[in-house]
């Protein structure tokens, strides 16, 4: 089970730092998503360094889980914005949200320990 949390935390990392940094570096296709979303350009900013700071996430310990559980917001924000401004696909942010919480499930440990007792 080790092996696919560190093979599912690799493709993330792929996926998420290059996703995040065509964002940040004005892709052609991220502008046009955004003008077609509405909010401006700035989301995309926004987007595309949680993106590029979550993946990093994924490979520092103590904070994996919660790095996940970040990526994991940031699709499911991005789904629901793609099915309510726009009629592209997002068939693909599914699987990523279910790679996320399959990764965030496994460090469910490490996210219990750091949350503040009653």
């Amino acid at each position: 089970m080790k092996i696919i949390i560190t093979l599912l935390r690799a493709a993330l990392t792929v996926a998420f730092l290059y996703f995040g940094l065509r964002k940040l570096t004005s892709g052609a296709a991220d502008v046009a998503i955004y003008d077609a979303i509405g909010f401006g350009q700035w989301p995309r900013y926004v987007t595309g360094t949680v993106e590029v700071l979550g993946a990093i996430g994924l490979w520092v310990p103590g904070v994996q889980g919660f790095a996940a559980l970040l990526l994991m917001a940031t699709v499911m924000t991005g789904t629901l914005a793609l099915l309510l401004f726009t009629t592209l696909p997002f068939w693909h942010l599914i699987l990523l949200t279910v790679a996320c919480a399959a990764v965030a499930y496994a460090y469910a440990a490490q996210i219990g320990a750091r949350l503040p007792r009653a």
